[in-house]
């Protein structure tokens, strides 16, 4: 199937739509994270003081592990870039924002994790993880995850974004 991105004066044409794609390098990460603590629960005996060890390991192991899978395979996040709207899934919800009320696009670091940070002027009820962004300080209305998306230019993305929104303001 043709790539629906192409290059237009260093800009992406929009319809834009592209599905998460890890680095191999997050794989391995992964593998290794869900290998090791595979190992700390086959390495403890079984008296008491082990045994909640042992629970916290296979929570977090199967945390970790569905987050591998769905980031991977099942619940795959997306970006949807059209002339009217901007729509972001992730793992645990979709947002999706009309191009007219953007009002920031910026790259931000948070905790070492490279985010692009997409701020609207929002109308209703903000979603349980929205009142905990804010509630933290972080006011973006979507932050996507830069290292989620191999496949996309994110400094031409962010481009393409503020060309689309003053196209449509003026």
């Amino acid at each position: 199937m043709k790539d629906l991105i192409t290059e237009n004066n260093g800009l992406y044409s929009l319809p834009l739509h592209k599905q998460a794609k890890l680095k191999w390098s997050f794989h391995l990460l992964y593998g290794f994270l869900v290998t090791m603590l595979l190992g700390f629960i086959l390495i403890l005996n079984d008296d008491s003081v082990k045994l909640s060890l042992k629970l916290f390991f296979y929570v977090f192991m199967i945390l970790i592990l569905y987050s591998w899978l769905a980031l991977a395979f099942f619940n795959k996040p997306y970006l949807i870039i059209n002339d009217e709207y901007l729509e972001y899934k992730w793992l645990f919800g979709r947002k999706r924002i009309d191009l007219d009320t953007i009002n920031q696009i910026e790259f931000y670091s948070e905790n070492g994790v490279t985010k692009l940070g997409i701020g609207a002027i929002e109308h209703g009820k903000r979603s349980f993880f929205e009142a905990t962004d804010r509630m933290l300080g972080r006011y973006y209305s979507v932050s996507i995850v830069v290292s989620t998306f191999s496949n996309i230019d994110f400094d031409k993305l962010r481009l393409t974004l503020i060309a689309k929104v003053n196209q449509r303001n003026q």
